[in-house]
């Protein structure tokens, strides 16, 4: 693999286990998967969070169907965002030492 897909491959990785987590969730209800779900990315949480209450009126005691659904993609696609950047700071190490492998320096600094 190059080192240009390996963001892709990072981001395609993200989104399939995080889709992956929330189907198990869907199916089982298990309070833990939630919980691993939403305090273990905090960041995917955040964006979820921030889009919904710009899309949907937030002044209910509970969500819709279709701000709940809503919600969960947000959460898959935030995760992937964030697999998606750890891949270009990934990718960008390794051909800094390639680069400098390249060259004959022996430090990567």
């Amino acid at each position: 693999m190059s080192l240009g897909r390996l963001p892709v491959a990072f981001l395609l990785g993200g989104l399939g286990f995080k889709g992956f987590l929330l189907f198990l969730w869907r199916f089982n209800k298990s309070s833990q998967l939630l919980s691993v779900l939403i305090n273990c990315d905090p960041g995917a949480f955040w964006l979820a969070g921030k889009a919904a209450a710009v899309l949907f009126d937030q002044r209910r005691l509970a969500p819709t169907p279709g701000e709940a659904g809503f919600f969960e993609l947000s959460l898959v696609v935030g995760f992937g965002m964030e697999c998606f950047l750890v891949g270009l700071v990934i990718a960008r190490i390794l051909r800094r030492i390639e680069y400098k492998s390249k060259l004959g320096l022996s430090s990567v600094s």
